[in-house]
């Protein structure tokens, strides 16, 4: 559903005050600093446009709530003016030189700025240019009366003088640039962990598919091999293939839940009965390094709304990321308990912890801790926290982890909105 929320006129003694409209309807419906200096450049050379081709037009806002629950809210602007139109409408949306020998960069460039772009100019003359940004999903859902709320404070703010909308352009452009700093900070980041993740799959698949070779050269060179010594052999090939599969498999699960293509099958589970499976699962990992684990549930029954075997994957993870990152005989204490509306499970463990630089990344994809640290690679793809913190999030909870520092253990927490018990 699209609501109107103001109508302003184009011209070129308001653009500065087109400029800090728009600002405003950003700020108030809830885009961030950078949308809102995508939307306002946008809007600008759009309306810039209008005013060099046609002298004079009109920019509608409106919101967009979205048609279903959950979906995307979207802010638009919608220019339009009465000129000549625009008769070479690819060139000019791929940047080509007009009529005038000018390259008209403003649609071009503004079709780059914003999440929806489209553009209507007949023959007959006149032009329509509609743009969107999405609001971020933390944003407030807004209701008609919100919108009106809304609405209602534009109409009672002042616009901006000359210079002080040239003082906030410069504060903009500073905050622009300031984000794209970090910006590339977090790709040069994110290269080097994918290089990381190169390396560690390389080495997770050689191990098997070196033992996988050693034994087919074995059985293709020893003709007269005892029934005994071959069942030996491939029992060996049957766990490094399953090794392949598992690690194959994780990487299908990641980006499957990534993308949001895994569909969840929920129904009404038990916390303290989805627990102890977990732990009974998790048990092969936990006997292979002698740890002590103890369960405390809680007292009686939380029933949560959700996928069984999604949860399950999301408590084995934590179990065996704790056995795994844990010393010989260490301790694991897995807890349950109720707060407020919410059952909050938690897994704690003796082992190795995570050092300070790391931790604020532990849930993203690849992150293994440094190379040659107490945190570091000690098998697996680095995926298992990735899909830990999806996976809850695809269940409307949230998972945290916890580290005193290095060698003092770690501790993560999944909470998960209750529902009512089934009947």
């Amino acid at each position: 559903m699209s609501l109107r929320i103001l109508t302003t006129r184009v011209s070129g003694m308001n653009l500065v005050i087109l400029r800090d409209r728009t600002r405003q309807v950003g700020e108030l419906f809830g885009l961030d600093k950078l949308q809102r200096t995508r939307f306002i450049t946008a809007v600008s050379e759009i309306a810039r446009n209008t005013v060099q081709y046609a002298g004079e037009g009109n920019v509608v806002f409106l919101f967009d709530s979205g048609d279903a629950p959950g979906s995307t809210q979207h802010l638009t602007a919608q220019v339009s003016d009465k000129g000549p139109g625009i008769k070479d409408l690819p060139g000019v949306l791929a940047g080509g030189i007009n009529s005038k020998g000018q390259v008209p960069l403003g649609i071009a460039g503004s079709k780059r700025l914003v999440d929806q772009f489209s553009i209507e100019s007949p023959g007959d003359g006149g032009t329509v240019v509609t743009m969107s940004m999405a609001l971020p999903r933390s944003a407030a859902r807004l209701s008609g009366a919100d919108v009106a709320s809304r609405v209602d404070q534009l109409a009672r703010r002042k616009p901006q003088s000359p210079m002080e909308e040239l003082e906030q352009q410069n504060r903009d452009m500073l905050y622009t640039l300031e984000e794209l700093r970090l910006k590339q900070q977090e790709l040069q980041v994110a290269d080097v962990r994918k290089n990381q993740f190169l390396s560690t799959l390389a080495h997770e698949l050689r191990g098997p598919l070196g033992t996988l070779h050693m034994t087919l050269e074995v059985l293709k060179r020893k003709t007269d091999i005892d029934a005994a010594d071959l069942a030996k052999r491939c029992e060996v090939m049957g766990r490094q293939t399953q090794q392949l599969a598992n690690l194959v498999n994780d990487l299908m699960d990641v980006t499957r839940v990534t993308l949001g293509k895994v569909e969840l099958e929920k129904k009404s589970v038990e916390v303290n009965e989805l627990v102890s499976q977990a732990v009974e699962m998790s048990e092969w990992a936990i006997k292979a390094k002698e740890h002590e684990v103890a369960v405390a549930l809680h007292d009686g029954p939380l029933w949560i709304h959700g996928d069984t075997t999604r949860l399950k994957q999301v408590l084995c993870n934590l179990l065996q990321n704790a056995a795994r990152y844990t010393p010989q005989r260490g301790t694991i204490d897995i807890s349950v308990r109720r707060e407020a509306a919410y059952a909050v499970v938690k897994v704690a463990d003796t082992g190795i912890g995570i050092e300070p630089d790391i931790l604020p990344h532990v849930f993203d994809l690849f992150v293994q801790g440094a190379p040659g640290g107490t945190s570091g690679n000690q098998g697996g793809l680095g995926v298992g926290l990735t899909l830990v913190r999806k996976l809850t999030e695809d269940h409307a909870g949230t998972v945290s982890a916890s580290s005193a520092g290095t060698g003092k253990g770690s501790q993560f927490t999944v909470t998960l909105p209750l529902a009512s018990a089934p009947a």
